[in-house]
């Protein structure tokens, strides 16, 4: 790895630790005015991080964070007004006590959307609905508790500043130290948030915003994470405004405001949506750039200059000012991509494979049976699934088949829980899944291929595999040597950088069934697995699931005869959502009622 790759990698690292060094060498010498000025964009800055962990990282855009911001900083101002008397270290309670609220009231408003699963227009007006109603009811809301006086439109006065001496009479810190503080406080949360996000926490956060239904698939209670995400982002802007509010010495209702709300977002995408450091570079350039033009340096036309320069930004700029900078500076180095167009064929080593499966058997058990009996899944008037009664033993593949629109893919979708049954019963071993969410229906050892190849496309082959396994073992050393068998196993070992994005069809639907060993379940379901791949591939393919089927329940849904021929197993025939046929491939073949259904005839369609 050359020096370019080295600051590329660590450029998160480096370039915010040196712009901190520079921050606090700089706060003694400049003028104490910008110094009081700056603290604010700094606060700004870490506002703008809080909306980038939720909406860049976590794929929801939140237009509620004033609401934390403020609540944070009219709660933390309480508690400082209060204690600054008695104990002193009046910004230390306050940012302990706007961080604690602000992460409640979004905890109580992420359960409301995560757990009633909103779509992310729904998720986007609720956020923005309750700013308004914060912002409605701060003009008239008053009340008094202890020495703070809320009062309404008047807002909330006599806030103490920066004091960090514990005791009683400590003195205010001045514009240099107060700037000095405020950026060394950025700067812990900042570092604490990328080590969080490089972690297994944010791994798992950007595979919900790439693809949340394959994220459960894999195991995982995205709402669980979702939730922790947004509490989480809730408490950096709760903290900011405890900031805000000690380096005003006020606040008004207008913290609520719609102008607060929409300048937020506007912060992250200048500076760059995803980065973390997106939001102090974007508040930094508008407020820079703003103080430096409302300087008189353009005769009074501040607004429509500033304006000018957003627009121009937003537009040519798409990933934001560090986005930009990164996007230029990958130019120059190697295209780990490139790798991609040498894969190697997959070679199923069958005796490899069975240590895997036996060593997976050691820790999730043995195979267990799918059952289900009389399911039935309706849309309106159409009924893909209707009354069928299975059961798949582990042994041997079973296969089922039919003309599409058949309701074989459904029948799959509702086994896994992505359509919840209107009747039935759907059982995995001695459990009752009927009603279980998908994420449970996988702990409890079913894993599934959808008919589409579903993998983090932006995330690289390792990573991948690597969440996979790391949904059923939970520890990262087993995660490490479970995904790496498997990558060298399906021929990914010199692809383990690339990213999924860049893999072929073909190679993705290998990835996608690698990511599904990783998890080693007791129940396989695989749906068209063979699409888009070459013959070598599907001799193959059909290799693995034989051994598959030796040691779990297996089963296949596919329109490739000659590959189901191959898979020597028990097939099913369904028709219209119903079991129409059943027996071995040779058998169905020769039956006149199967040919019918298949070629249209009049008889039996």
């Amino acid at each position: 790895m050359n020096i370019l790759q080295r600051l590329h990698r660590h450029a998160g690292l480096l370039f915010p630790a040196l712009a901190t060094v520079l921050g606090v060498a700089c706060a003694g010498f400049i003028d104490p005015y910008l110094a009081y000025v700056a603290t604010s964009w700094v606060i700004f800055g870490l506002l703008g991080l809080s909306l980038d962990v939720v909406w860049g990282r976590g794929g929801m855009l939140s237009l509620g964070q004033t609401a934390f911001y403020g609540l944070g900083g009219y709660f933390g101002s309480v508690v400082a007004i209060n204690l600054l008397p008695v104990t002193g270290g009046s910004v230390l309670w306050a940012m302990l006590g706007g961080a604690i609220f602000g992460a409640v009231a979004a905890a109580m408003l992420g359960a409301i959307i995560f757990y009633a699963r909103m779509g992310p227009l729904q998720s986007t007006i609720l956020s923005y609905t309750l700013t308004l109603l914060l912002w409605s009811l701060s003009q008239s809301l008053k009340f008094r508790l202890g020495d703070a006086d809320v009062s309404g439109d008047n807002g909330l006065s006599n806030i103490p500043g920066y004091v960090l001496a514990i005791g009683p009479g400590g003195e205010t810190l001045g514009q240099a130290q107060a700037l000095v503080m405020v950026i060394l406080v950025a700067a812990a949360v900042y570092f604490l948030t990328r080590w969080l996000m490089r972690g297994t926490f944010g791994k798992i956060i950007d595979c919900i915003r790439i693809d949340p239904q394959k994220t459960e698939l894999l195991g995982y209670d995205i709402r669980r994470y979702q939730l922790m995400n947004f509490s989480y982002a809730g408490g950096i802007a709760g903290l900011a405004g405890a900031l805000f509010g000690a380096w005003a010495n006020y606040l008004s209702p207008s913290i609520f405001s719609v102008q607060e709300a929409l300048l937020v977002p506007i912060y992250v995408l200048v500076g760059g949506l995803g980065t973390l450091a997106g939001g102090f570079v974007g508040a930094l350039a508008i407020g820079g750039l703003s103080y430096w033009l409302g300087g008189g340096a353009v005769g009074g036309q501040t607004t429509l200059i500033l304006g000018g320069v957003l627009i121009i930004l937003v537009l040519f700029l798409r990933n934001g000012l560090i986005g930009t900078i990164g996007d230029l500076w990958k130019r120059a180095l190697p295209d780990p991509n490139d790798a991609a167009r040498d894969c190697k064929p997959v070679v199923i080593d069958e005796k490899v494979l069975e240590g895997i499966l036996d060593d997976a058997a050691s820790s999730a058990g043995p195979a267990k049976r799918l059952v289900t009996t009389d399911v039935l899944k309706r849309f309106g008037g159409v009924v893909p699934v209707n009354r069928v009664n299975r059961s798949f033993e582990p042994g041997r593949p079973h296969s089922l088949i039919g003309p599409n629109g058949a309701g074989k893919s459904s029948y799959l979708k509702t086994c896994v829980g992505i359509y919840t049954p209107d009747a039935g019963r759907i059982e995995l071993g001695d459990i009752d899944v009927t009603r279980k969410p998908i994420f449970a229906r996988v702990r409890d050892g079913m894993g599934v291929k959808n008919q589409k190849p579903q993998v983090f496309g932006a995330l690289t082959v390792r990573d991948n595999l690597w969440i996979a396994a790391h949904a059923r073992t939970k520890d990262r050393a087993a995660s490490d040597d479970v995904s790496a068998k498997i990558m060298d196993m399906l021929g990914f070992a010199a692809q383990a950088n690339v990213q999924a994005s860049a893999l072929s069809h073909g190679q993705q639907q290998w990835l996608d069934i690698g990511m599904v060993l990783c998890l080693a379940p007791r129940v396989i379901l695989l749906d068209e697995p063979a699409a888009g791949m070459t013959n070598e591939e599907t001799r193959e393919l059909s290799i693995l699931v034989r051994t598959l089927a030796r040691h779990t329940t297996v089963v296949v849904v596919e329109h490739d005869m000659d590959f189901v021929r191959t898979l020597d197993g028990h097939v099913t025939v369904l028709h219209q959502g119903e079991v129409f046929a059943e027996g071995d491939i040779a058998k169905l073949r020769a039956d006149e009622r199967v040919l019918d259904i298949y070629l249209g005839r009049r008889k039996h369609v």
